[in-house]
């Protein structure tokens, strides 16, 4: 260790981010899932979900699975369709990440605390639980999810929400996640926290915290 540098506490526990770290998506998919299912242009999908801010609050759990079906609609002039169409419109954009549930496995098995720490909505999760992923039967010690709780990251509620359920001082905790802000967020509570996606990345930040040894 090089003079004047401090040795890092060593990791206790370790929070995956679900999208492009366990799971990759394509929201690109779920527009135009959403555009088949009610006959509107891609663009239009894409306003009305992403651009218009409904998802956001979708994920933060201000609004309902009920409540944001019926705005879709709404917001695209289209007669109310079932809530679990509009559901599986916008949540059929996942596939799992190969590799992620063995580093998964491997953390747990070197004496980690495993979990997950996710900005997602009710529409979203509930869709891929019912897919029987491999990364998402795993039994986590802790899974905080955005719209359960309320709080989307990089908010600090939801982090320390996270480090209640994690029961391991902050410092001790180490967060993979896709999006710098959120890494920076957990920077900010005392995480540990690093940059990546899913597969080798994921593997190698495993590595220089370690947590792991060895590569895929």
């Amino acid at each position: 260790m090089e003079p004047g540098a401090q040795e890092k506490v060593p990791i206790e526990f370790v929070y995956f981010d679900l999208g492009n770290v366990l799971l990759s998506f394509d929201a690109d998919l779920a527009c135009r899932n959403l555009a088949e299912l009610l006959s509107v242009s891609v663009d239009e999908a894409k306003r009305v979900v992403y651009e218009s801010g409904l998802q956001h609050r979708f994920e933060s759990g201000e609004v309902s699975g009920e409540q944001f079906a019926r705005e879709v609609c709404r917001l695209l002039a289209r007669e109310p369709v079932p809530d679990v169409a509009v559901f599986d419109a916008v949540s059929d954009m996942f596939e799992p990440i190969p590799s992620m549930r063995n580093v998964l496995d491997r953390v747990r098995q070197a004496g980690r605390g495993v979990g997950l720490l996710s900005n997602t909505c009710q529409a979203h999760w509930d869709w891929i639980v019912r897919q029987n992923y491999s990364v998402t039967t795993f039994d986590f010690d802790a899974t905080i999810l955005s719209f359960e709780v309320g709080s989307m990251k990089p908010s600090s509620m939801i982090y320390e929400v996270a480090e209640r359920a994690a029961a391991v001082a902050a410092e001790q905790i180490l967060f993979l996640d896709d999006r710098d802000e959120n890494v920076q967020g957990a920077h900010l509570r005392g995480w540990q926290a690093a940059q990546c996606f899913g597969g080798e990345q994921s593997v190698q930040m495993l590595n220089r915290a370690g947590v792991l040894q060895e590569t895929l």
